[in-house]
């Protein structure tokens, strides 16, 4: 089929939050480019909630993590003409295949990239660009068409209807200073304590803070108010379209290496990145000009050797002075 006749794509990224966000610019280049096709996401059930609010997509599927067998035949029956496997996986790749979508484009530096037939040459681990440069280069490379002139990702890519920032406002206000201590686990956190002590410093300088958990964090909050001596906003476990709404009302989001530090970028809510060694900030940091990255002075590693490493302690080394000023001097320009 040609790349004129897609009719019916399927675009597959069904892992983190995180990694969902920065694969929503795609469905925005699938739209200028096919503008009577049907986008259709494969998502995680964990991330599905997200979809109503994003730009461009018409229908979202969810994984609940069958065999490849039955989710090659859920996606029988929708006939796509086009798939994109953002989230390369044997499984992933095995369905499109058994699934008979005409056109499946995918990595070429995989063991089963046979099941492809537009494979795309591109070494991600070389951290030579942002993962969402990369998703959108697999688009066009995969299935065969140029970026049109000018065309660059511009957030917002996710909107949050008003009524919803309305139902949030009530509770949380505006312009506040959105702390998120969790972390998924792929790099290491700034600790707890001092999370605790930036809030402290914010409000007593006259700012107002609001500290989010999510549902696998809730039990950090105990940790926190074992530091904590400020009256604090707690958002606990909000579904994800009310975290979103919840974000956008923001002046500023502190956070580690987190699916909410681009839930932030897609809602134009400026972002502090703390970012331990290990983490490629060329990749995996806030998109976009306007954000700060804070970064330890320990260097860089390609892997956390564990509590043998003399900088272990390295997020430590981050100082909540240094975290403060940078709030301070991104709190001009942040959002209201």
């Amino acid at each position: 089929m040609g790349s004129k006749g897609f009719k019916n794509i399927l675009v597959v990224r069904n892992d983190r939050l995180g990694d969902l966000v920065l694969a929503l610019p795609a469905a925005t280049v699938l739209k200028r480019r096919y503008p009577e096709a049907k986008v259709t996401y494969l998502v995680s059930k964990n991330t599905a909630a997200l979809i109503p609010l994003a730009q461009d997509i018409d229908e979202a599927l969810t994984d609940t993590g069958k065999s490849f067998f039955e989710l090659a035949g859920m996606l029988r029956a929708y006939r796509f003409d086009a798939a994109v496997l953002l989230h390369p996986t044997l499984r992933l790749a095995a369905a499109l295949w058994l699934a008979g979508i005409p056109v499946r484009a995918g990595t070429a530096y995989r063991g089963y990239s046979l099941l492809f037939n537009r494979r795309v040459k591109q070494h991600r681990k070389q951290n030579l660009k942002h993962e969402l440069e990369y998703n959108l280069d697999l688009v066009h490379q995969g299935l065969g068409f140029q970026p049109a002139a000018g065309e660059h990702y511009l957030p917002p890519v996710l909107t949050v209807p008003d009524e919803l920032k309305e139902k949030l406002a009530k509770e949380y206000g505006k312009g506040f200073i959105l702390i998120h201590p969790g972390c998924s686990g792929s790099s290491k956190p700034w600790p707890l304590a001092s999370f605790a002590k930036l809030a402290d410093r914010i409000q007593s300088a006259g700012g107002r803070v609001v500290i989010s958990l999510g549902p696998q964090e809730l039990g950090l909050k105990t940790s926190l108010m074992k530091h904590l001596t400020a009256e604090v906003g707690w958002a606990e476990n909000l579904p994800l379209k009310d975290l979103a709404a919840l974000i956008s009302l923001a002046k500023v989001l502190v956070t580690n290496n987190t699916g909410p530090l681009h839930v932030a970028v897609a809602v134009n809510t400026k972002v502090i990145g703390l970012y331990c060694p290990t983490c490629e900030i060329k990749r995996w940091g806030p998109y976009g000009a306007g954000h700060a990255v804070i970064r330890p002075p320990a260097g860089s590693c390609q892997k956390c050797p564990g509590q043998k490493c003399p900088e272990y302690d390295c997020m430590e080394k981050i100082t909540v002075e240094e975290v403060l000023a940078k709030v301070t001097e991104t709190n001009k320009t942040g959002n209201s």
